[in-house]
């Protein structure tokens, strides 16, 4: 292949025994138009939406909540009551 820009042939032989594929198309212009339309129409509702701040009111709680905790200091024993230790 001299020109990069062309595109290789395909032998008779080998085109024979390709199996598969659609022969015909069957959607209209209606339905392309149809569809084109209710990607437009979901576009546009996307647009008109309002913008968030990123976090929903549960993950701002939860982030607050973290950082109470955090500075309240490490707990150094995680349950109510400190272990009992017995020496014998």
């Amino acid at each position: 292949m001299s020109n990069d820009h062309q595109l290789p042939t395909i032998a008779s032989a080998a085109l024979a025994q390709v199996s598969g594929g659609a022969t015909t198309t069957t959607t209209s212009s209606d339905q392309i138009l149809t569809t084109l339309t209710s990607i437009l129409q979901q576009i546009q509702a996307l647009a008109t939406q309002p913008r968030s701040s990123g976090f929903s009111e549960q993950e701002m709680l939860m982030l607050v909540m973290m950082m109470q905790r955090n500075q309240q200091g490490p707990t150094p024993w995680p349950w109510s009551q400190p272990p009992i230790l017995r020496y014998e």
